[in-house]
This record gives structure tokens, sequence and C-alpha cells, in this order.
């Protein structure tokens, strides 16, 4: 379903270039993208200077607009790409509506203009909607940054520890598929526990270290973690967390901060690093799996009885993928 906004009002209004989100470029503090983007029309110092310095985006606007002011040559060949500077600029320094725009997931972003057939899509809905294909590819562009700034602060130490909260198939699942993802890139990889999690009786750590195949420890005070599928923090310093990564809690405590709709944060974890990490056959029906509708009666089987033959298989045998059935998982989320 396709995301429609109009305007700078609104829980949407944050993707408008008209939205309080402001940011320096080459030095120059800018109001909104509107400001940017009409000042960059103009090589005049003293219109550039009455546009930056313009109390609203609509006169900054008005002042661009004006076809009485001399613009630079040929700005219509670089529009696009002055426009995408701005709104990355503008998602890149507040990173409160970074998570927001990185929240829509893959859906469709259209401006619903009524009278803008470039920027948005009309009145009648045929316009090219050029605004909404910027968002669309700054979302790719700041998702990516946010992942290489995680890497990167992962390898600064000697072990990382992914923190999960709860022993069911998705939180299992994606310490699983976290750990092989970092270990591929060279770095120490331990999964663990908050002792407050284990309080909370949703973690049983049994569970964790038959499926996961190792030993399970708690956090210390001086660990660097990664949060998966938590719903807080829960005592753990936030500035131990480098990063969270869930499909339905969010948090500006942290400064890399993911979380996506999904059907499981295993997805989210695809949807994340499928650009950069092969995923095996294997790996995708263990994701599949954490997404199914029947995911619940599977959480109950595993907390029941540790013989769980099917699940264990997947893990530790690629043979057994066969022993599937369609109905648990929809694999036709992974592409």
């Amino acid at each position: 379903m396709a995301i429609e906004f109009y305007k700078e009002h609104g829980p949407l209004g944050y993707l408008a270039n008209y939205s309080s989100h402001g940011f320096i470029k080459n030095g120059i503090y800018y109001k909104t993208v509107e400001h940017y983007y009409q000042s960059e029309k103009f090589s005049d110092d003293q219109i550039k200077k009455q546009i930056i310095d313009a109390e609203t985006p609509k006169l900054a606007s008005s002042i661009g607009r004006d076809r009485n002011n001399i613009r630079i040559k040929d700005f219509k060949s670089i529009k696009n790409k002055v426009m995408y500077e701005g709104i990355l600029e503008k998602f890149r320094q507040n990173r409160d509506i970074a998570y927001s725009l990185i929240a829509t997931g893959h859906e469709d972003i259209r401006e619903a203009t009524i009278d803008e057939y470039y920027w948005g899509i009309g009145q009648n809905r045929t316009g090219q909607n050029n605004i909404g294909k910027i968002l669309e590819c700054v979302r790719a562009r700041i998702k990516l940054e946010i992942i290489e700034a995680i890497i990167n602060e992962c390898k600064l130490y000697d072990t990382i520890h992914i923190v999960i909260s709860k022993s069911d198939i998705d939180s299992i699942v994606s310490a699983h598929i976290l750990r092989n993802i970092l270990r591929k890139l060279g770095i120490d990889v331990k999964v663990s526990y908050s002792l407050r999690f284990l309080e909370s009786g949703e973690l049983d750590i049994n569970i964790l270290e038959f499926y996961l195949h190792e030993r399970i420890d708690y956090l210390t005070p001086n660990s660097k973690a990664i949060l998966v599928n938590c719903e807080d923090f829960d005592g753990i310093p936030t500035q131990n967390v480098i990063a969270a990564i869930d499909n339905h809690f969010a948090t500006g405590e942290v400064y890399n901060t993911i979380s996506i709709g999904y059907a499981s944060t295993a997805l989210v974890l695809y949807d994340l690093f499928r650009e950069g990490y092969n995923f095996t056959e294997q790996e995708k029906i263990l994701i599949a799996l954490a997404s199914s509708p029947n995911v619940d009666c599977l959480n109950r089987v595993i907390k029941t009885s540790k013989k769980d033959i099917l699940f264990t298989s997947y893990i530790n045998d690629n043979k057994s993928k066969k022993m599937l059935r369609p109905s648990m998982c929809s694999p036709a989320t992974l592409v």
C-alpha cells in the first residue's frame, strides 16, 4: 500500500519539503529543504541570502519562483540532483524522522499534490512524482549508512554481544542470522541476555542454548551490545548499546535504531543485509518460519519440548529443509 502525503501537516508531514527539519550544508544552515532548493537556483549572493533568511518556506519558494530573479544557466538539468542532496541532508541530520522514513519499509511514497505534476502525482494522479522517488532513494541510502555505521562500530571492539529478551522463534532465528552475518565480517560475536530480561519470565536460557548451540551468558556491565527483538533496554546502559533492531519497537535513546513493521525481526534483518550478505537457502527458510502466521503455535512447541526436530534441523542441517510444510511460512516474502 503506497504512502501518500501532502504538505507538512499531520503524521506524514515530515516527508514534505516545507517540514521544519533544518540542516547544515556547506557551512550554511537551511530552515527547510525548500529554503535550500530555492536558494540553489541562483548565483547572486543577495538573492540567495534573501531566500535562506526567509521566515517561512512559502516565502522562500515565492522568492525562488520569481522570474524577475535570474537563475543559473541550465538549472533544470541539475534540479533533481539538488533536490536529492537537500532531502538527503534533511534526513541525515534529523535522525528521528530518518527512523520514521526507514519504518516505511519498501512502500511506494507519493506526494499527493493537486497542481504539481513533476514533483508530485497531481490531481489526476498521472504526475511523475519525483519527490516520492527521491524519498525512496534517500530511504535506501540512509538505511545503508546506518548499517555501515553499526558494522564499523562493531569492528572497534573485541566482542559484540547480541542481546535478546525472549526465547521465542523470532528471537532465536534473529540471533542466529545476525551472528552469522557479523562472524562472516570477522567480528567476534556472542549471544547474551540481561538479568532483568531473565527475571521477566519470557527468557529460558536452556531453550536458547539448545537451539543456538553455544553457552549463553548474562551481559556484563561494560559489554557492547546489539539489541535484537527487545521491547526495551531494561537496565542496559544506553552508552553500551551499539544498535537496536526490531520489527515493532523504536526509540530515540540509541543512535542506530532500525524498526520496520514487518512480520518478524528476522525479516527486518533480511531486508537490511540482503544487498551485502549472501543468505543461504537454510537461512531464508528460517526467516520465513519466524515470519509465519503460525509462529505462535510453534513458540508453544519449543517452550514445552526440546524435541522440535523441524526447527533444530533447519539450524543444523540444510538437507532437512524439505520437511517444511508450505502452510508454515510465506517464502514469497523473501526475494
